[in-house]
């Protein structure tokens, strides 16, 4: 039940971040029509090297490299020929490594992304320096906080992509913060850059596919302390400004799509059932996100296909449309050689969803079984009781809502409709980003610990 239209409230407190409005990039059609091509890593010859003309083999450099063609990184390493002094790892995956490191030559301190010495993904960081270039030719003053690239190099057999330092996560901000939810006002104004960022990449025609707090950075993680629950302390950001980092799966939407994106617990419900995807496959990663900011859980935990979609009718409160497992019947019929099963996890007749069934094992029964209904896990997180199903002020009659309390409600249960909106399982009936833009929940402000 969609909810009826109310005023702007401009009386209550609302971050700067929740108010900044979306400017599409000028003359984009025009500026689109000629697409960037590969992007010129400059070389950087090593002075020990032996041979520039290196053949890629299974035996990594061992001066350099591990097995795997990781580079080795060690801090106070001199790096690029002396230009970069590596102080440490931030993080590792499949692709390479991420560094801090001084760049000596502008004095400053950078990130440097050392893809593996290794054909297929140095032939992959070519598409994410593209996006990256794309991303700044069309926003160059990074007003849609996506990460901007500084300069790529070829050292040592490795691609390394520049960008800026930022500082930790928001997996991280939380999980130091013992996984205490974030405050509504701070989950409004990360959610308004997120859909700015995610709107601009969709106008440029691209799609992240890897939306996660992991891949979402803060510029300034300092923080207040704040009483939680009357027995511990909440940490609560200074300023929730963000960027959205790692483009390593980036693609332009009329390019390759591979079968399988995103991490499990964001994937969207058509990357699971196997039958295409596209843009709404972010806004689905975007809704999860958003949920786990306001609760401080992970959503859907899970690693497997049928608990996977169990988890979200369980949430969702309704049964995947039996159009779309038809679709997943169709298609994966027809990919044989790819068959992925997960067709086999409905009804052929009836497109009912075959959980739990004589494999299931107790404990994925029990997870399932402990998920909440979105209205149940919002109302048990800010201690309202929250129906959907009724309309905003039936709610406040029902539930006895004092007058003072009215604000509060309305915010959270605006929330709520932009998260079903969001969280639809069919593609096609998904609320796009330039249009979440424009939901009302960004009308309402909250006192709350983000803005006293």
């Amino acid at each position: 039940m969609k909810p009826s239209k109310k005023p702007r409230t401009k009386s209550l407190p609302q971050l700067p971040h929740a108010k900044v409005s979306y400017q599409p990039p000028p003359n984009l059609r025009e500026l689109m029509g000629t697409r960037i091509g590969e992007i010129k890593t400059n070389y950087i010859p090593y002075p020990d090297a032996r041979d520039n003309n290196y053949t890629f083999s299974n035996s990594a450099d061992t001066s350099c490299d591990d097995k795997e063609g990781h580079y080795v990184v060690r801090p106070g390493e001199l790096f690029a020929n002396n230009r970069f002094e590596i102080k440490k790892m931030l993080g590792q995956g499949t692709f390479g490594k991420v560094v801090s490191a001084h760049d000596h030559k502008n004095n400053e301190t950078v990130a440097i992304k050392i893809i593996r010495a290794v054909p297929k993904y140095r032939e992959a960081s070519k598409i994410e320096l593209r996006v990256l270039s794309t991303i700044k030719k069309h926003d160059p003053n990074n007003e849609n906080h996506c990460i901007h690239l500084r300069e790529c190099f070829d050292y040592r057999k490795h691609i390394c992509i520049v960008t800026d330092l930022l500082q930790i996560s928001l997996f991280d901000f939380m999980e130091n913060n013992n996984f205490i939810p974030f405050p509504g006002s701070h989950i409004q104004a990360i959610a308004k850059q997120l859909i700015r960022s995610v709107a601009f990449l969709h106008d440029l025609k691209l799609i992240h596919t890897d939306l996660k707090p992991e891949n979402i950075l803060l510029h300034d993680s300092s923080f207040s302390k704040k009483p939680y629950n009357n027995s511990a302390y909440s940490k609560i950001l200074k300023d929730p400004l963000i960027q959205i980092i790692d483009f390593g799966s980036a693609i332009f939407d009329d390019e390759y799509h591979s079968q399988v994106v995103s991490t499990r617990h964001y994937r969207a419900p058509e990357i699971v059932l196997n039958i295409g995807w596209s843009f709404p496959c972010d806004m689905w990663s975007l809704g999860c996100i958003l949920v786990e900011l306001a609760t401080g859980e992970t959503l859907f935990r899970t690693h497997e296909d049928l608990e996977h979609l169990a988890m979200m009718e369980k949430f969702l409160n309704k049964p995947m449309p039996l159009h779309l497992v038809n679709e997943c019947y169709s298609k994966n019929e027809k990919l044989a050689k790819e068959k992925t099963n997960v067709e086999l996890c409905f009804d052929p007749k009836t497109g009912k969803l075959l959980f739990p069934n004589k494999k299931t094992p107790v404990r994925s029964l029990k997870t399932v079984n402990s998920i909440l209904s979105l209205d149940e896990l919002i109302s048990s997180k800010i201690g309202m009781k929250i129906n959907y199903e009724l309309t905003l002020e039936e709610n406040f009659t029902v539930n006895n809502i004092k007058r003072l309390s009215k604000d509060k409600y309305r915010f959270w249960y605006y929330f709520i409709d932009l998260i079903k909106q969001t969280l639809t399982y069919d593609p096609n009936k998904r609320l796009k980003a330039i249009d979440a833009l424009n939901h009302h929940w960004f009308d309402l402000g909250i006192y709350d610990e983000g803005t006293i």
